[in-house]
């Protein structure tokens, strides 16, 4: 199928490249239409694109799967991957980690001094289930996401970039009715041109036995010297586990540009920030291990969740959170 996509420039029996020669790359209506494709019949999509150039935070979330690839030029010869830094090549039907160079580390391309003027993104990955009433409407739990973290609602959305039309839960809930029991994935971003900070994510929309899932991923670019709102995560998190719909929320904190892009070079080490566990979890784990595991209750005391914040400068932050999430195991799924 994928052969005769107008966006694909390479494909082989694997996978499906499309080059894209361009400054700052979206996830464009084009893309997400390959990715979609090759998905159904178990062929990977790699993005190629130049040392110089940016991703979109919708494409960037969009790559970050066992079946996507984001392939970076080096100015001369050779190819990068653009989140590890590692070398690739090229063997014939796929982009793949180059076995011969990659014991050298990451390319020299991607470790270039990071810009001076970086700020911080905060990432948040949540997932709640909704009771599947005809009173439903879809899109609440991002504006709280928004309004907590960033200070104001979506400005628009689509199923693509650029995200053209205005936010609207209704306009939301009326194409994920049309379109069940097909799951919807949907982009949604914060207004221009404003003093609010940048903002913006991704929901995959699906219909599950115990109701309707969101899946979200949104994140918020913060200015440098900004602190991490671990409070106002906390504050969500009980909300949404005291209306019941939370099932879990993963929040990391990161070095970032201010515009929310992502450039193919190491701008810093990202760390946990907290981990968020839903009354159903905590049940299905039990409050004694939960607690034990060094959470506290949030929402309905009757029906706990459970919030486990990280140190703001602990050195083994990623090892304590491995630990936490194979003693939930089955419960929590790695971000």
């Amino acid at each position: 199928m994928t052969a005769v996509h107008p966006a694909v420039d390479i494909v082989t029996r694997t996978s499906a490249v499309v080059i894209q020669d361009r400054p700052l790359v979206p996830l464009s209506s084009w893309l997400t239409d390959v990715m979609g494709r090759c998905a159904a019949i178990g062929q990977a999509v790699q993005v190629l694109a130049p040392h110089d150039a940016r991703l979109t935070l919708p494409l960037r979330l969009a790559l970050d799967g066992k079946d996507t690839r984001w392939v970076v030029q080096e100015p001369d010869d050779g190819y990068y991957d653009g989140f590890s830094g590692l070398p690739l090549s090229w063997d014939g039907s796929a982009f793949v980690l180059d076995r011969e160079a990659a014991p050298r580390g990451p390319s020299g391309t991607f470790l270039r001094e990071p810009p001076a003027d970086l700020g911080h993104h905060l990432a948040v990955s949540l997932q709640v289930v909704h009771p599947a009433t005809q009173e439903l409407e879809l899109g609440g739990t991002v504006e709280r996401l928004a309004e907590t973290l960033a200070g104001e609602r979506p400005a628009s959305w689509g199923t693509a970039e650029p995200a053209l039309s205005r936010w609207s839960p209704a306009a939301v809930t009326e194409l994920c009715r049309r379109r069940t029991p097909r799951a919807t994935y949907l982009v949604f971003m914060g207004p221009h041109g404003t003093d609010v900070p940048a903002f913006g994510g991704t929901v995959r929309v699906s219909r599950v036995t115990s109701g309707v899932k969101e899946t979200i991923s949104f994140a918020v670019a913060l200015p440098p010297g900004a602190s991490r709102p671990l409070d106002d995560l906390e504050g969500l998190a009980g909300v949404l586990a005291r209306d019941g719909s939370l099932s879990t929320l993963v929040a990391r904190w990161s070095p970032g540009r201010t515009d929310l892009t992502f450039p193919a070079r190491w701008c810093g080490r990202p760390l946990p920030l907290a981990l968020a566990v839903g009354p159903a979890g905590v049940a299905e784990i039990g409050s004694t291990r939960a607690t034990d595991s060094g959470g506290h209750p949030i929402g309905d005391p009757d029906e706990p969740g459970m919030w486990y914040p990280f140190g703001d400068d602990d050195p083994e932050a990623w090892k304590h959170f491995g630990d936490l999430l194979r003693t939930l195991q089955g419960t929590v799924k790695r971000p």
